[in-house]
């Protein structure tokens, strides 16, 4: 679609340059250039859509949140075949215990031994009355049925997890122990990303231009080639968001003001996701039994928001899509569990609702570029991650109040007068646009810079999909 004559300009304007993103355009002009030069739906557009922007005050800045105390029990090893109303004793795997040896198992409480392993056929409870040894690993429990016919008739093999009851006790007894719940300090670093463009002499006379009024009201200059540098740099912030590091191995600069400073890079919501989140591997199609097996791994980790963001790769959600409708052809009956969720940038989200939980689920460029992370080399567009929708409470101190908070969001560093959200600014020589000459040459250069950090609370709460 050609750019309409009402919003173009063919002389010179002398006038800031205005940011993409502080102009209210109308629709179909922005999502021509959205689709023409942004390249796809990206991390970023998504956290924009979603309102998932927050400013911070420091390059370095920590959040804490608190460790889920419902947790289950991994056994370390095999509980043996024995007889009715016979003692049991296991020991529970490492991964179990923290740093400082606690586990999640307590004298006096309850697990319970899955029916598949009872001769009665039927789960059965049994009462931790011993632990002895340790600490940590070295633990062992040893248990006795509250029936008199509970009887461990099939060995019941190490990794196996079982889940911790109730307590049980006698009256005139004593308290338990109290129970270990964690609090994690996370820590976020700021990324600088920059980008340039330049005008030799003459050019912007001879092309076509938007003079536009911007948000805050003022005056602004739009060029194409503006555009297209603004979604470099764009694509650059969605790439940190993604897939960035943090600069571990001391890697400096030489400022224009001597000495050296350390390059900011910020962690990525997918390598947060390799440290903290939990993961399913799935094997040749992610088909309808994976989508059940994530109410169980959100509940582990506390979460009873049942609707989520179901974000993937292009191969992907070409499997899922298919497997879906397969599924609607054999069990539907004519009913279509698929609904149109949103729409923005030209972007359909389609959610389907599987055992109680609602899936908003959508393509990210991110994942599928194949000048970027869709390249061969990867395996990203097979590729996704399911990130619980809403807030979650943290505080910015070990012993400060919580508040609400997007559990992923971009943060632009901002404070005291200076907003290095999105900064654009200009560098002429000698030019025709008004701006004050720096130097002999017949030119106008942009340079534009943004820092921000990648923020992401309760990833324990995020699942993590590859294929295996």
């Amino acid at each position: 679609m050609a750019l309409p004559t009402s919003y173009a300009a063919e002389s010179n304007y002398t006038s800031t340059w205005a940011s993409l993103y502080s102009i209210e355009f109308p629709p179909e002009i922005y999502n021509e250039w959205f689709q023409r030069y942004g390249q796809g739906f990206k991390i970023l557009d998504f956290l924009r859509m979603f309102g998932k922007e927050q400013t911070v005050r420091d390059r370095l800045f920590y959040h804490y949140e608190d460790g889920t105390d419902l947790r289950a029990c991994t056994l370390g090893g095999a509980i043996v075949v024995g007889v009715a109303g016979a003692d049991i004793a296991f020991t529970l795997a490492a991964g179990d215990y923290d740093a400082s040896n606690n586990g999640p198992l307590r004298d006096e409480f309850t697990v319970l031994i899955p029916k598949g392993y009872q001769a009665t056929g039927e789960d059965r409870l049994y009462v931790v009355h011993t632990s002895a040894g340790g600490p940590g690993v070295g633990t062992t429990y040893t248990c006795s049925p509250l029936s008199a016919d509970s009887e461990i008739s099939v060995q019941v093999p190490a990794t196996t997890e079982l889940m911790i009851g109730a307590s049980v006790y006698a009256a005139g007894t004593g308290q338990p122990e109290g129970m270990a719940s964690g609090t994690y300090r996370r820590t976020h670093y700021t990324q600088i990303v920059k980008e340039s463009c330049g005008f030799e002499g003459g050019q912007i006379a001879k092309r076509k231009y938007r003079e536009t009024i911007t948000k805050a009201g003022t005056a602004g200059l739009f060029d194409k080639g503006l555009i297209e540098t603004e979604f470099r740099l764009d694509r650059q912030i969605d790439s940190a968001l993604f897939k960035g590091e943090v600069n571990t191995n001391s890697l400096t600069q030489v400022p224009a003001f001597g000495g050296t400073n350390n390059r900011l890079g910020t962690q990525g919501l997918w390598n947060w996701q390799l440290d903290l989140a939990q993961s399913i591997n799935y094997i040749a199609d992610f088909d309808m039994d994976y989508f059940d097996q994530v109410k169980g791994l959100l509940q582990t980790q506390g979460v009873v928001n049942a609707e989520v963001a179901f974000l993937m790769g292009s191969d992907l959600l070409m499997n899922v899509e298919n497997n879906v409708l397969d599924a609607l052809k054999e069990w539907s009956g004519g009913t279509d569990l698929l609904a149109e969720k949103n729409k923005a940038f030209q972007v359909n989200f389609k959610s389907v609702l599987k055992n109680g939980v609602k899936f908003l689920c959508g393509e990210l460029s991110s994942f599928s570029n194949p000048a970027g992370y869709g390249i061969d080399s990867y395996d990203f567009q097979d590729a996704g991650m399911i990130i619980p929708m809403g807030n979650v409470s943290v505080s910015n101190d070990l012993s400060g109040a919580k508040a609400s908070v997007p559990n992923i969001s971009i943060c632009y560093f901002r404070g005291a007068g200076e907003d290095r959200t999105r900064i654009i600014d200009t560098v002429a020589g000698v030019n025709g646009l008004g701006h004050k000459a720096v130097d002999q040459y017949d030119r106008s250069q942009v340079f534009m810079l943004s820092e921000f950090a990648c923020f992401a609370a309760n990833v324990n709460q995020h699942i993590q999909i590859m294929k295996a």
